[in-house]
């Protein structure tokens, strides 16, 4: 684990890094849920899901936001606290100090090799330059190293190619990992990615599928597969086949792929059948809070011989 500066000294980091006027009480500890922070009258922490080898071998968490109406005192999905926060014009002060919750609780409490995925918010990817710089002084003041950070993008939800491309770019000469997050989400109705040879997966040819190209030009360290395309490979034979060629496809780019949502057994063998690198998913480890993962082994019973 990292080196842990008083409450007080990273008080005044955030205030000043981010831009954030908190008072003595929005950023405080507790054995349960670890660093919470108050913000926009919500109490804002962290849980945190596993990401494994197929041996199991956890490499890493996927750090997912909770959030709690303070004046109610009930739990609110992650996409209405940022909903609350565009609606605030908060968007990317919120972005950032949740980002911060997540990378203090995980410097606490995890291995500090693990990479920690963090979500970064489309509508920051436009409406911010040099991205990733405010964030990497959180980072250096915890020693954390930008290389153990995989920020994670929803490519489909940025219409915007040249400001997509400006944000991985800026991101990456800061040392960042970049992974695509719900790879394939909207296309399997289509059938855009389980065709029986599809043309972009010809001869090398990438020429017919737009969409592919602009994540292959991206080139992501990761790239997660959204869990319609599993489930679409449930139902099919074909889709299984296609989906190992699309592994393959992102295996000669170098970008190593995540099944996430695994839910069953299953699933999991199917993952684990078209050659995933990484496992996501409630079958191998339920999001969980601090102190609910705090001196957990770091291999999955469900997977390690």
């Amino acid at each position: 684990m990292a080196h842990q500066p008083e409450l007080a000294d990273l008080q005044r980091k955030i205030a000043i890094d981010l831009f954030l006027d908190l008072d003595d009480h929005a950023l405080r500890s507790n054995r349960q849920q670890g660093l919470v922070c108050s913000f926009l009258d919500l109490n804002l922490s962290s849980a945190f899901q596993p990401i494994v080898r197929a041996d199991g071998k956890i490499v890493g968490r996927e750090a997912l936001l909770r959030a709690v109406v303070i004046a109610k005192g009930e739990a609110i999905s992650p996409q209405s606290a940022f909903a609350h926060a565009i609606a605030a014009q908060k968007l990317v002060a919120f972005d950032r100090l949740v980002r911060t919750i997540h990378l203090l609780n995980h410097a606490n409490e995890f291995d500090e090799h693990e990479l920690i995925f963090l979500n970064v918010h489309p509508q920051l990817l436009t409406s911010v330059s040099d991205h990733g710089r405010t964030f990497e002084q959180i980072l250096h003041f915890y020693s954390v190293p930008t290389s153990r950070v995989v920020i994670e993008i929803r490519e489909a939800a940025v219409k915007d190619d040249a400001r997509l491309e400006e944000a991985v770019k800026n991101y990456r000469n800061l040392g960042y990992k970049i992974a695509i997050d719900n790879f394939g989400a909207g296309h399997t109705s289509r059938d855009d990615l389980f065709q029986p040879e599809p043309e972009h997966l010809k001869s090398g040819v990438r020429e017919s599928k737009s969409w592919l190209d602009r994540v292959l030009s991206l080139q992501p360290d990761f790239v997660k597969f959204d869990e319609s395309v599993l489930r679409k490979a449930q139902r099919s034979t074909e889709a299984v086949f296609a989906l190992h060629r699309l592994v393959s496809l992102f295996h000669g780019i170098g970008t190593k792929v995540t099944v996430q949502n695994i839910e069953t057994n299953g699933q999991l063998e199917i993952a684990r059948s078209v050659g995933a690198d990484l496992l996501q998913g409630n079958y191998l480890g339920r999001p969980q809070m601090v102190s609910e993962a705090r001196g957990k082994l770091c291999r999955n019973e469900r997977l390690a011989a």
